[in-house]
């Protein structure tokens, strides 16, 4: 197995790099539609309805044509979206590493770490933006790569420019990218930025990448029955943001509804979540990752400066503002994170192979993606007569074990092949719904709803609201308003409800009705 690596064909290289972690992701993938986000998803991606902050409009016209696929439900195939993803992040994720002369087993032992990581490896399981982000940000490393071998050909500012656009389009976290991106044009090829000509290509690239755009104010105009943008008013209307201008845009684009959220940390607890991110990757890195991921990051910064300056700004940027984001589910929003370090490990554990094997570490050479010209060939072949003594084939085995061991310890936890809950719960409510019915819950109850309503076309009847999108006054009122009316159903009564609702238990939910006059006391 350890000669097979050693080999380093670039197409077996490739064919192993995305086939390996896809065949791991298709057989726990979850088999049908999941909770939460994932609903949510799947139900504006094949509705082409509209999401909230950040609004993900390439995610949405990628998924549209994506749930079209003749294979499983609408679910099972936003959750395909995410597998493929993920896969493909690490097929680039090698390819980078390639071009910074890390060898295959070397690659293997850091990639196959994050591909079974458990945040990396759940979220590639179920209709997330996250492994999306993921890839699109490999591909931006590869292009920057790829430009800094010829800085001064249009074409390459384009593609550079055109895959910015997309990821931009995809993800507004993609601004954190920015600064590294800036930085490493600057120090990289600060030439280029006299080049009037490259600044036309660049910006044409990053416009044509930005046309994903126009998906929210056409859908805006088509007033989807999934919308996600506005809130409902005390009449139980829906009050749409207004798409179809730019400052509209810029509202959902720029995720103003969760600036609350944003920076939510003093300095003290922000270190606090810092640290905790740190334990986050040594546990996701199983212990083995994290020292040969500093060494990598020092290697590269004092060998091939501007490739270092950009993941570390990369990391800086992503790890600093959702460490500062006051959410329960950041741990999903580190990705971007791990992948950098993923690729700091890869190049600390060639150092390691190569420091124990006697040879002069490959990265002492320029790196590839900064010299015009360089045979690409270079950058994955070893040193002529290089050997690789007893303690490299112990070391090389040993960072396969990690692998294994992760795959091993993460597969119960990650895990969703047989998972059918949010079907059967959703099911199960709908079932239990009198006609005519209003559903007030929150993630955990009505985008499944409304995944059965909407893509399935199951009891049109009911009228499902997410308590995120109905302010708590106009949520009041409009209980009130409705009591007695018609059928209503909560997951958790309202405090300002107390003693002017009956509630009885139906099923998963509480049923509401208006609660009966108090007695008369017996006059005497």
């Amino acid at each position: 197995m350890l000669g097979a690596l050693r080999a380093d064909r670039p197409r077996l290289r490739d064919g192993l790099a995305i086939l390996l972690p896809f065949g791991l992701y298709l057989r726990t993938l979850a088999p049908t539609i999941y909770n939460l986000d994932s609903a949510e998803l799947s139900t504006a991606a094949a509705t082409g309805g509209i999401l909230r902050a950040t609004g993900y409009p390439l995610y949405l016209t990628l998924g549209w044509l994506w749930t079209r696929l003749p294979i499983g439900d609408v679910g099972y195939r936003m959750n395909l979206l995410s597998a493929v993803s993920g896969a493909a992040t690490i097929l680039l994720a090698d390819r980078i590493l390639r071009r910074l002369r890390v060898g295959p087993l070397a690659s293997a032992g850091a990639l196959g770490l994050l591909a079974v990581a458990p945040a990396f490896w759940s979220m590639s399981l179920v209709a997330e933006v996250y492994t999306l982000q993921t890839l699109l940000m490999a591909g931006l490393i590869l292009a920057l790569l790829r430009w800094a071998e010829a800085p001064l050909a249009p074409g390459r500012a384009a593609g550079l420019g055109l895959l910015l656009g997309l990821a931009l389009c995809h993800h507004a976290a993609t601004a954190l990218l920015l600064p590294g991106l800036g930085v490493f044009v600057a120090v990289a090829a600060p030439e280029a930025l006299r080049r009037p000509r490259l600044w036309a290509a660049g910006v044409l690239g990053l416009a044509i990448g930005l046309t994903p755009l126009v998906y929210l104010p056409l859908r805006y105009a088509a007033a989807p029955a999934f919308n996600y943008a506005g809130a409902f008013d005390a009449a139980g209307r829906f009050q749409p943001v207004d798409l179809s201008r730019p400052a509209g845009i810029l509202w959902l684009m720029s995720g103003r509804s969760f600036a609350g959220q944003m920076f939510g940390y003093g300095p003290t607890a922000t270190l606090t979540e810092l640290w905790r991110l740190l334990v986050q990757l040594n546990r996701a890195f199983l212990g083995v990752g994290l020292g040969p991921g500093l060494l990598g990051a020092v290697l590269l910064y004092r060998r091939h400066r501007p490739i270092g300056l950009l993941l570390g700004l990369f990391f800086a940027a992503n790890g600093l503002f959702f460490a500062a984001y006051r959410v329960v589910d950041k741990a999903t929003m580190y990705l971007p994170v791990y992948l950098v370090w993923a690729l700091w490990a890869g190049l600390g554990y060639q150092a390691l192979l190569d420091w124990v094997a006697g040879r002069r570490d490959r990265g002492a050479e320029p790196a590839p993606g900064l010299e015009a010209g360089q045979a690409r060939a270079a950058a994955v072949r070893g040193r002529p007569g290089s050997s690789w003594p007893r303690a490299g084939n112990l070391l090389g085995a040993g960072l396969l074990v990690a692998v294994l061991a992760g795959l091993r310890l993460t597969w119960p936890l990650a895990d969703r092949s047989g998972d059918v809950s949010a079907r059967l719960r959703g099911e199960r409510l709908l079932a239990a719904a009198e006609p005519n019915a209003l559903v007030l819950g929150w993630w955990d109850t009505v985008p499944v709803l409304q995944y059965l309503q909407l893509v399935e076309g199951r009891r049109p009847d009911i009228l499902a609201i997410n308590r995120f999108l109905i302010p708590s006054e106009a949520l009041d009122a409009l209980l009130r308003r409705e009591l007695g009316r018609r059928p209503i159903y909560v997951d958790s009564v309202p405090g300002s409800l107390a003693g002017a609702v009956a509630v009885s238990q139906a099923d998963l939910f509480l049923r509401l009705r208006p609660a009966p006059p108090p007695r008369q006391g017996r006059s005497r």
